[in-house]
């Protein structure tokens, strides 16, 4: 594929004026203008330079991977520290630089523009991952039979690496149609090591070659690729080892894989999930009528409640103590609905409300957070906003959660501000809510609650790894 202007109005088309196809793609949408559509006169200058990304052998542009895809990847292609995973087209090596440290597997790149390899170099040494990751400039159209093999000897042309068990190829359509017979025959010549592929975005069953005004009208799975798209939702595509099944993939998971891991820069790229009309009228009132009588007498001489250093055996019980005394301040009261036995007895209604919301946030789960793990109500709160009460700390997050949910009691004519909100890098994102709405989001991500006037009510319930707590957040 020559990197032309059309090509890159195609790509332009594909990435923004269709619907959204993948969880991650508004962010892979912003890459894509940062590095190819904004800069398209300064990739001109490279057109004839055969070591460039945009030059005549690319065969895909240089765009960074999304970085709330990484984990994704690492999770559909099943990467533990045995693994060997070969990146083709590796641009600046994110990818790889991630799973070598994540993992703590072998990582190849390989990538046409020579600038491109060096920076994945770089980048290797100063995260201290270059013991893993060996990085070569190549043209991948030009890799010769048995590149991906168990080669004794190297023949000429050929990756001076140990072989895959995984390689990965997010190429734009064009690029992995060009790729595609060499990688079957590739994949087919390995499949005793069980070597599998992973592409993103383009998944290599559907993949066309958008230059080629004919394209549509043939069979994009002329080579009949096997492919699990159970990560589909983030742009992730498996193809099994050659013989597998789908469904005998899905049934061998090896020792050592982890379910999905999100870093906390991970948690940040994600985007939460508006579930309206999650509590009905009948529901809301029974929360509140079993909330109001605990509520009070929680908050009896809340505002003279002290903590005293002298009192607490060590650093942990300190801030279980002072959550608990910030808690029962009167602008912004919070009652741990688990951790009053009274309130939990199945005959009150509680109980059905909270499996509400866990079925809920199961059913939602469009971070794949829940998968694979075993989870516990952390905490199941009521809470209850006045004049001048807020959560506006910057940085506040629900660590060591996997996911929240937020639901709004109240009707927002009982209040003025007190409105939900996320960030997106270091912007400000609000959430309109009406009665009986919830937000859903990763717990690790910040979010805040604007000063309330006025009076809101709002159904805390965080899931998490750890046993149910019997008390509050901690214990």
């Amino acid at each position: 594929l020559k990197f032309t202007p059309h090509s890159v109005r195609l790509v332009a088309h594909r990435r923004t004026l269709r619907p959204m196809v993948d969880a991650c793609e508004w962010e892979q949408t912003s890459l894509l203008h940062k590095f190819v559509l904004e800069k398209k006169s300064e990739l001109d200058q490279f057109r004839d330079c055969e070591n460039s990304a945009a030059g005549p052998k690319s065969i895909s542009p240089y765009v960074p991977c999304a970085a709330s895809r990484i984990p994704y990847i690492l999770q559909a292609a099943r990467i533990t520290a045995d693994d060997i995973l070969w990146d083709l087209g590796c641009g600046d090596g994110f990818v790889l630089h991630e799973a070598a440290r994540r993992c703590g597997c072998r990582c190849v790149g390989l990538d046409i523009d020579a600038p491109c390899v060096e920076m994945a170099r770089t980048r290797s040494q100063g995260l201290g991952v270059a013991v893993l990751c060996h990085f070569e400039q190549r043209d991948l159209l030009a890799l010769p039979a048995g590149s991906l093999g168990d080669r004794s000897g190297e023949a000429a042309g050929e990756p001076s690496a140990p072989p895959p068990t995984v390689a990965l190829a997010f190429l734009t359509g064009p690029g992995l149609v060009a790729l595609a017979p060499w990688l079957f025959e590739e994949w087919r010549r390995e499949a005793p090591r069980g070597l599998r592929l992973v592409t993103c975005v383009e998944s290599l069953d559907t993949a066309m070659d958008y230059n080629d005004p004919g394209a549509m009208f043939g069979d994009a799975n002329a080579l009949g690729w096997t492919v699990c798209k159970d990560h589909g939702k983030w742009g992730v595509f498996v193809v099994p080892p050659c013989g597998q099944s789908v469904e005998e993939w899905r049934a061998e998971v090896p020792r050592g894989t982890l379910p999905l891991q999100l870093l906390r820069r991970d948690s940040e790229a994600t985007r939460p999930i508006v579930l309206p009309n999650l509590l009905s009228e009948e529901d809301i009132q029974l929360v509140h009528r079993l909330a109001a009588e605990h509520l009070r007498g929680a908050c009896a001489g809340a505002d003279d409640a002290s903590v005293s250093l002298f009192d607490l055996p060590d650093e942990a019980s300190f801030h279980v103590a002072a959550e608990d005394a910030l808690h029962g301040l009167r602008q912004h009261r919070v009652l741990h609905l688990h951790g009053i036995e009274a309130l939990m007895a199945e005959e009150g209604g509680l109980p059905a409300v909270e499996r509400k919301l866990v079925e809920a946030i199961r059913a939602n789960d469009g971070y794949g957070l829940l998968a694979a793990r075993d989870f516990n109500v952390r905490s199941f709160e009521y809470h209850a906003y006045s004049d001048g009460g807020s959560v506006m700390d910057a940085e506040h997050r629900d660590d060591g959660s996997l996911l929240t949910l937020s639901v709004l009691l109240s009707p927002p004519s009982d209040f003025e501000g007190g409105t939900f909100t996320t960030f997106q890098g270091e912007q400000r994102v609000e959430h309109t809510l009406g009665r009986g709405d919830g937000v859903l989001f990763v717990s690790e991500k910040r979010h805040n609650v604007s000063p309330v006037t006025g009076d809101r009510r709002a159904l805390i319930i965080e899931l998490w790894e750890g046993p149910r707590n019997k008390r509050n957040r901690h214990v």
